[in-house]
């Protein structure tokens, strides 16, 4: 049998006449191979750590009574935030709280008065850590921070619907200063939810209970099903149980793993609810991504003669180099929503950044462990059979991706023509995008709040829903209260019957006004009536006395947040771009490859944003995604889409690149550098993506409308990605750029670090002599 060898670099005699190689060593590189070569050597004991620290993080989370999640809004130098320092300064929690509202229904007759049961389990709400402050009801008030029971004289009969006296409502308000337990308000619900029968309908809805979804849900979970697909997909890339499983299995080490110490962090600083869900979403998608392409590198190796533990070790050093490149970046692209100054981001960028770490340890760690429990049986079967008999040849079959790559270059205008079109085309809606918050009334139809929020829309209007309260403060506040509600009834979009002031201050300096709007929360006339109170009309109430009139509430609230990311998104994805420019640079020796990647990322995020847009914002399909008509994108999406996307295009670049660098190094000719790198990666990155698109396309079947967009948004990304960026435009771009792809001022090359991505010396390796090749094959 003839061994064919691998591709030598610069070789030449010792002085014993043996083969020798140069291979360049970097403290970076040095150490990611020792580290395979640590974990293959002591594999029993990189397994038991990962299970103790797997077991540890979770017994820990549990003696702390499980996770924390809090989703806190902060946001510095907004109207928002000066009224929420004001009522705290001021002793008025509950203002400052967040509230929710039990919806009742009852099918025949009236509420006038409460049904049974009803009044003793609102008064049973109020114990020590309930975190309920107080209860509005039709029948009266419970101030949880006095006696605890219903007190006639502060009934509400507003809260008993005037277009269908069946429907009422149960306003309670928890404390919050910012920040809310999630854990409290589940218990709330818990309790109140028992109420419902046959003769009565009990729904939840606002802000407190955005998180439950009542009888919707059932099936196979996203998670499950992303891991379902997976599952599948490598079973006909690999074609072997082994190969398939430790993709699997390193994710898994990495999620469970990560969910723990999230749930710790989240007791250490606020950490929003839509974490686990998000850390979820990137580590299954990630994680398996990662193994499969170390995987296949130590597959490649081992057929080309390699021992398994030379062969695990050579794809730790490559592709692993790679996936520590390509995750560190997704890593810093997180970490970088931190720079926006928004809280609500905090918890979530380093909670999500550190399970993305876990997954790169667990790829260099945990994996290679495995594989070396594996030995040969990662290949098929016939593949084994062949190398033990020393009878196996490679096949120099022409493939698909090798007629492709070759239609690239000679169709290279016309393609990148055809791509371009289509990128345009799916980036037109991106455009007309409207950021904001989308209400309840489109969430899924089975669920609790899209339910409350239609009973609301039937009994109150559709208006009802919103919520804006006009905070008064100064020394006149009640004769200033009186004015602004004489102003605002004649405001349109204000319904009139809706404005009420208190019959006393709430403190000597400070009141308020609630007021409904006609349209719906979501309404892009309700933003516009928000600004309009700031702009126009309370200015001119309170000009002139020693008063001022803050618009405060839900909708006013979204409406700051909005303001801030929006202002911030131009600064944060250029620090994005010019981060991953930098990277790229270092990495690659050159200044057309990283613009080109940078410019092919901003276009791959224009088309999926069109693409979100179209379903999320127009309503195309919507219905059939449940999530209702068609709202706002939900103002923190595109920031947060946006580093993901950036980071994981990252990754599909490095693997693309990497391999034409490699090629470029070693013959200097772009058309073939071009050619082979895509004809030696294109196979591995679209199996990769299939993998992505179908973890992150999962999600799109959970209820939370924000989790249903970064999904769908995410799998549409890396499909535009990996098969028209990827696969068409960048390599076609590459071809008509020539030999400039590579150029490098001699100037700067001398002041920027070496920093070497799958370098191509690391494929330097002797081949030995057969029988000494037979050898170590004899040792697996």
């Amino acid at each position: 049998m003839t061994v064919r060898p691998l591709r030598m670099g610069r070789a030449g005699p010792d002085r014993q006449g043996k083969l020798t190689h140069r291979i360049r060593c970097d403290v970076g590189r040095m150490s990611v191979r020792n580290l395979a070569q640590f974990a293959i050597r002591h594999r029993w004991w990189v397994i038991a750590g990962w299970l103790v620290f797997i077991v540890g993080t979770q017994a820990i989370a549990g003696s702390l009574g499980g996770a924390n999640y809090k989703d806190e809004f902060k946001l510095p130098g907004t109207e928002t935030q000066t009224v929420s320092t004001l009522l705290r300064d001021s002793g008025l929690d509950s203002q400052n709280g967040i509230d929710g509202n039990m919806v009742l229904h009852v099918n025949n007759g009236d509420l006038a008065t409460p049904p049974a049961g009803v009044v003793p389990a609102l008064a049973g709400l109020c114990k020590p850590g309930s975190k309920v402050l107080e209860i509005a009801t039709p029948w009266g008030g419970i101030n949880c921070a006095g006696a605890g029971t219903l007190q006639a004289s502060s009934a509400n009969h507003r809260l008993i619907a005037p277009n269908d006296p069946r429907i009422a409502l149960v306003n309670i308000t928890f404390a919050g200063g910012g920040s809310f337990d999630q854990q409290a308000i589940n218990r709330v619900y818990d309790t109140l939810h028992q109420l419902k029968t046959n003769a009565l309908e009990v729904e939840f809805t606002g802000d407190a209970f955005a998180g439950q979804r009542g009888s919707s849900g059932g099936g196979v979970s996203p998670e499950m099903l992303g891991f379902i697909a997976a599952f599948i997909i490598l079973a006909v890339v690999f074609r072997t149980v082994g190969a398939v499983a430790l993709p699997l299995a390193s994710a898994v080490a990495a999620l469970v793993s990560g969910l723990g110490v999230i749930g710790l962090l989240s007791h250490a600083m606020n950490v929003s609810t839509v974490t686990p869900e998000l850390a979820q979403l990137m580590v299954i998608g990630v994680g398996i991504d990662y193994a499969l392409f170390i995987v296949t590198r130590h597959r490649r190796n081992l057929l080309n003669g390699m021992s398994v533990p030379d062969s695990i070790t050579l794809a730790v050093n490559t592709s692993g180099r790679a996936v520590l490149f390509a995750g560190t970046t997704v890593c810093i692209a997180m970490l970088g929503l931190i720079a926006l100054g928004v809280s609500f981001f905090y918890g979530m960028a380093v909670g999500v950044a550190v399970a993305v770490g876990l997954t790169m340890i667990a790829s260099l760690t945990l994996l290679p462990a495995l594989l070396s429990f594996l030995g040969l049986s990662v290949l098929p079967r016939k593949q084994r059979r062949a190398i033990r008999a020393g009878t196996y040849q490679r096949s120099q079959r022409i493939g698909f991706w090798t007629r492709w790559s070759d239609l690239v270059a000679r169709r290279k205008v016309l393609l990148g023509a055809l791509a371009t079109a289509v990128i345009v085309a799916l980036a037109i809606p991106f455009f007309s995008m409207r950021m904001g918050h989308a209400d309840q009334g489109n969430d899924p139809a089975g669920t609790t709040t899209r339910k409350g929020y239609d009973l609301i829309a039937q009994g109150f209007g559709v208006g009802y829903n919103s919520t804006l309260t006009l905070v008064v403060s100064g020394p006149q506040v009640q004769q200033t209260a009186e004015q602004v509600a004489a102003a605002v009834k004649n405001v349109p979009n204000v319904d009139p019957s809706s404005v009420f002031v208190p019959p006393k201050p709430l403190t000597d300096r400070i009141t308020v006004v609630s007021i409904k709007s006609i349209t719906s929360p979501q309404d892009a006339k309700t933003t516009q009536l928000v600004k309009n109170l700031r702009s126009n009309v309370l200015p001119s109430v309170y000009r002139g006395t020693p008063d001022h009139v803050y618009v405060y509430g839900q909708t006013a609230v979204y409406t700051d947040f909005t303001h801030v990311l929006s202002s911030k998104m131009p600064l944060f994805i250029g620090a994005v771009v010019l981060l991953s420019f930098l990277l790229l640079m270092i990495a690659f020796r050159s200044l057309l490859i990283p613009l080109t990647a940078a410019l092919m990322n901003l276009f791959a995020a224009a088309a999926s944003f069109g693409f979100i847009v179209a379903i999320f914002q127009w309503g195309w399909g919507s219905e059939m995604l449940g999530i209702g008509k068609g709202g706002p994108i939900e103002a923190f999406a595109p920031v947060l889409f946006f580093a993901i996307l950036f980071g994981l295009s990252m990754d599909y670049q490095v693997f693309l690149v990497s391999r034409m660098h490699e090629e470029w190094v070693h013959t200097h000719d772009n058309r073939r550098a071009i050619t082979v790198g895509q004809r030696e990666t294109g196979g591995i990155i679209t199996a990769a993506a299939i993998i992505m698109i179908a973890v992150f396309g999962g999600f799109v079947l959970g209820d939370n409308r924000v989790v249903k967009l970064i999904g769908l948004g995410l799998a549409s990304a890396i499909f535009i990605d990996a098969f028209i960026l990827r696969t068409v435009l960048v390599p076609s771009v590459m071809h008509l750029l020539g030999r400039w792809n590579w150029y490098y001022p001699a100037w700067l090359s001398r002041i920027t670090p070496r920093v070497s991505v799958e370098p191509p010396d690391d494929q330097l390796a002797v081949v030995p002599e057969p029988s000494d090749r037979d050898q170590r094959l004899a040792k697996v």
